[in-house]
């Protein structure tokens, strides 16, 4: 018995070094806080924007990259994940993305002050495929910290091309798409807050 187990043992060992694979690969939306840095908090609660956590589907909220693979089944990404949960980077990436678009408003995280406005964000749905098709569908709305209500947002859906073969592409180009699209939402969340702030100073006496 001994024999047989020192003659397999070599070969299941091989087996193991085989199957392990390279190490995951970890992601994050944001890009270096040099070029992102978002207002500090001691900025005037006038000049403040909070952006709130984003709700995603609980299915999605999750460290692991997500794949559809058919009409009703998503797969775990076996090669990449993300470094926090999908809400958080979202959180994050919107933030900085919203910061460099509104550089006369100080976009904050900080929930310890008070801010003049607020964003809440809704991701209803992140489909992504393979071959680098994403899908982002979310709704916004903006609240003034004296409001007892929404007083305003919008809703988009947004859809970037495949960028490889249904076979799959690497990673970096994976999470590029998703980036590409929450800029994409970024620009529409930007615009409604020009068009507010632009409405309120005609309304100014």
């Amino acid at each position: 018995m001994k024999r047989y187990m020192g003659s397999w043992l070599p070969l299941l060992l091989c087996m193991t070094a085989c199957s392990s694979g390279p190490p995951l690969r970890t992601f994050v939306l944001t890009p270096p806080l040099a070029s992102t840095a978002l207002a500090p908090t001691t900025a005037s609660a006038t000049d403040r924007i909070l952006i709130r956590h984003v709700i995603v589907p609980d299915y999605l909220d999750t460290t692991d990259i997500l794949l559809r693979d058919g009409t009703n089944e998503v797969k775990v990404n076996g090669t990449g994940r993300w470094d926090e949960r999908l809400s958080q980077g979202l959180t994050r990436a919107l933030a900085a993305d919203l910061a460099a678009r509104l550089p006369s408003e100080a976009v904050v995280l900080d929930t310890s002050s008070p801010a003049q406005q607020q964003v809440l964000i809704t991701v209803n749905s992140l489909d992504l495929w393979p071959d680098g098709r994403c899908v982002l569908d979310a709704t916004w709305t903006i609240v003034d910290h004296h409001a007892p209500r929404a007083v305003d947002g919008g809703s988009g859906t947004f859809d970037s091309p495949a960028i490889g073969s249904t076979t799959g592409v690497g990673d970096s180009r994976l999470v590029d798409a998703i980036s590409g699209n929450v800029g994409k939402l970024a620009d529409m969340i930007a615009l409604n807050v020009r068009q507010r702030t632009d409405r309120s100073a005609l309304q100014a006496p």
